[in-house]
């Protein structure tokens, strides 16, 4: 089982204009795809209470992971979160060692 505590924050992403629902579902289903397919990183998406078109992207790992390698883990999902909604609507965050919240 993945353990909570290896839960780490990779990306956060903004959505504009009306497409943040159907953002949402399509970003969901992708993360459950992706943790079908996957044993080794859990992917959760996490929309923000007090925000419409915010969601944030965690990943955890069975094993320690540095946030950099996670991120190269997860490379391929956060290349597919662009995909979901017309790029135009979506800006996204990547969460590496040197960001701030």
């Amino acid at each position: 089982m993945i353990m909570e505590t290896n839960k780490k924050l990779i990306a956060v992403v903004e959505i504009g204009g009306d497409k943040a629902v159907q953002f949402w579902a399509r970003a969901d289903d992708l993360a459950q795809q992706y943790n079908e397919k996957s044993t080794d990183i859990v992917y959760t998406v996490v929309k923000l209470p007090d925000s419409d078109n915010l969601f944030r992207f965690f990943a955890a790992s069975k094993e320690e992971m540095t946030q950099e390698t996670l991120l190269e883990c997860s490379r391929e999902f956060l290349d597919e979160l662009l995909t979901l909604v017309p790029s135009e609507c979506v800006r996204i965050k990547v969460i590496d060692n040197s960001t701030e919240l």
